[in-house]
């Protein structure tokens, strides 16, 4: 028999248990239970992509690597995993399983990643399926603390994390309507649509690793979206991973090498440069100035020097002079 497995076959079942007996034996720290799941010999590879690289070539190597993670925490997990999306097929002997691995709650931190694509390669022995090579490529951004969503080209929100739809009650930039992300103003829609849309356009097969390459193996780029009524700049970025593309506002702010570029390049200051930091870190002139304990009267004159050296007229403008700098 050969070709994918319908879903009421004996065998399927028992891959399917061997996927889900390593996932579960692991949480509970049940090491021998864990072990029945693989092969054994020197043929074993793990290959795992979870922020940085982690490869196995050996069973042992794997297996040593799996048992350090749970002496570092013992307690067995509280989670609730499912498999999406499982597709097994079958030749002979051999099997291989694709699925994604989803980690619906977890009260433990170290749980496994929220959301990975995942590949197995299987082995019959002594009637026992077994797994032979072990491959996961984690998505770790949706763990992320940070207010994030994930939009479809057109805009439309396909998933969003608790810290976004907290922050999208007060953050006076952006909001979802009728299950579309948009700027809060008409004027400011139309530079995030073609953010998101030129972004999709990097999520492509063959297209993210030459703009990874480009900027230091990250494809992020903000985007100005307007002024707040109290002068504070709304700002959000765009981020290209995991083939799609996210939304990231709120406290991900980070300007400092373009602010260190516009250092260099103009001479600022300490104290301008200081002010620069507060305005793109979304602060309006008053906050700016307690932030750096002087009067707002210095802080508009450290602002206006700062627009005379890089020649602008607004905060929106500096904001993205800023941003265009090639890093």
């Amino acid at each position: 028999m050969s070709g994918q497995i319908p879903p009421d076959t004996a065998e399927y079942d028992a891959i399917r248990s061997v996927l889900e007996g390593d996932i579960s034996s692991y949480l509970a720290r049940d090491r021998d239970t864990w072990e029945q799941c693989w092969v054994t010999d020197d043929r074993f590879r793990s290959f795992m992509e979870c922020g940085t690289m982690q490869i196995a070539r050996s069973y042992d190597a794997f297996r040593q690597s799996v048992f350090e993670a749970m002496d570092a925490e013992p307690a067995p997990v509280d989670a609730q995993v499912r498999l999406d999306n499982l597709e097994i097929a079958l030749r002979g002997d051999w099997a291989t399983a694709t699925f994604e691995e989803i980690v619906a709650s977890a009260s433990n931190p170290h749980a496994a990643p929220s959301f990975s694509h995942n590949f197995r390669l299987l082995e019959k022995s002594g009637g026992r399926w077994r797994i032979l090579f072990h491959g996961c490529w984690a998505e770790p951004l949706r763990d992320t603390e940070t207010p994030a969503l994930e939009v479809s080209a057109d805009g439309q929100v396909t998933w969003l994390n608790p810290a976004a739809r907290e922050r999208l009650r007060t953050f006076k930039a952006l909001t979802i309507s009728h299950g579309r992300l948009r700027a809060s103003k008409p004027s400011w829609d139309e530079g995030l649509r073609n953010a998101i849309a030129g972004a999709h356009q990097l999520t492509g097969f063959g297209k993210f690793n030459p703009a990874a390459s480009e900027s230091d193996g990250e494809v992020r780029f903000p985007v100005v979206l307007g002024e707040s009524d109290e002068g504070a700049l709304l700002l959000c970025w765009v981020k290209v991973a995991d083939g799609r593309v996210y939304i990231l506002f709120g406290a991900d702010r980070d300007l400092s090498r373009q602010i260190e570029i516009a250092r260099a390049i103009y001479g600022l200051s300490q104290a301008q440069t200081g002010m620069i930091e507060h305005i793109a870190n979304g602060l309006d002139v008053s906050d700016a100035a307690r932030a750096l304990g002087i009067t707002k009267n210095t802080a508009r004159t450290h602002l206006r020097r700062v627009y005379e050296k890089v020649g602008v007229n607004s905060q929106i403008e500096l904001l993205r002079l800023l941003i265009s700098f090639d890093i």
